[in-house]
C-alpha cells in the first residue's frame, strides 16, 4: 500500500477515534428504547449488502436509518450506531476476509458521515435553525452523501492509483437515486412530527427494505446506463 494511502487512512481513523472519544464523554440519550431499536435497524440494514455493477464492493440501506436517526437521536447515538453499522457491513459475509484496518476505516467513514449529517439535520449549523424540516433533510442527505463517497473515493484513488474523478463519478451514477429516494421516505416519515418513536421506525423498515431490493434489481438490468468498470470498492 502506498505511503500516502497509509497516512490518509490513519488520518481518517484518527479523526474518527477523536470524535468517538468526544461523543462518549458527552453521552446523551432521551430514550434508550428508541436508541436500541435504531441500533438494531442499523445493524440489520448493514447485512443487506448489494453490489453496484462494475464496483467490487457493496451498498446497504444504512443510509436511510442514519438520516432518520439524525432527526431524532443524539449525536452520540448516531455516531455509535453508524460505527456499528460500518463494522457489520464490512465483516458480514465478505467476499474476502477484511483486514482490521479496513473494518476500522469502514466504521469511521459511516460514523463520521452520519455524525456530520446529524449536525445539519438537527440542526446545529449556524443559519439552518429556522429552515423547514425538508430543507434540513436535503442538506443532511447531501452532506452525508458527499462526505461518505469522498472519504472512500479518495482512499481508492490512493490505493489503486485510479482517477479520483472517475471513481467518484462512477459511484455517484449508481448511488444518487438511492439517496434521493431515501430523502423522500424519511421526509414522509417525519412529516407529522420531528421525533420518531421506535414503533414508527419499525413500521417504515419494510418500505426501506423494498426500496433497497427494487434498487438492486434495477441496477442489475443491462439497460441501467451505468458504466461497467472493474476494481472499485466501497460501502454506503
Amino acid at each position: 500500500m502506498p505511503r500516502s494511502a497509509k497516512v490518509y487512512i490513519a488520518g481518517v481513523i484518527g479523526t474518527w477515534a477523536a470524535s468517538m472519544a468526544f461523543v462518549l464523554t458527552h453521552w446523551q440519550s432521551d430514550s434508550l428504547a428508541r436508541f436500541s431499536v435504531f441500533l438494531c435497524l442499523f445493524v440489520v440494514a448493514a447485512t443487506l449488502k448489494y453490489r453496484v455493477p462494475g464496483i467490487t464492493g457493496t451498498y446497504s440501506p444504512v443510509f436511510f436509518f442514519a438520516l432518520l436517526g439524525s432527526a431524532t437521536l443524539s449525536l452520540a447515538e448516531v455516531a455509535i450506531a453508524g460505527a456499528c453499522g460500518g463494522i457489520v457491513q464490512c465483516i458480514f459475509k465478505p467476499q474476502r476476509r477484511p483486514l482490521l484496518v479496513q473494518v476500522f476505516f469502514n466504521a469511521a467513514s459511516l460514523s463520521l458521515s452520519s455524525s456530520v449529517a446529524h449536525l445539519v439535520v438537527q440542526p446545529q449549523v449556524l443559519g439552518l435553525a429556522a429552515q423547514p424540516l425538508l430543507i434540513s433533510l436535503v442538506f443532511g442527505a447531501s452532506v452525508m452523501y458527499v462526505v461518505n463517497t469522498a472519504l472512500v473515493s479518495v482512499v481508492l484513488t490512493l490505493v489503486q492509483r485510479e482517477s479520483l474523478t472517475e471513481v467518484w463519478k462512477h459511484w455517484c451514477l449508481g448511488s444518487l437515486p438511492f439517496y434521493l429516494v431515501g430523502v423522500i421516505i424519511v421526509a414522509a416519515t417525519l412529516s407529522a412530527e420531528r421525533q420518531v418513536t421506535p414503533e414508527a421506525a419499525l413500521l417504515v423498515a419494510p418500505a426501506i427494505l423494498l426500496t433497497t431490493i427494487y434498487f438492486h434489481i434495477a441496477l442489475r438490468s443491462p439497460n441501467n446506463g451505468l458504466p461497467h468498470s472493474q476494481g472499485v470498492s466501497r460501502g454506503v
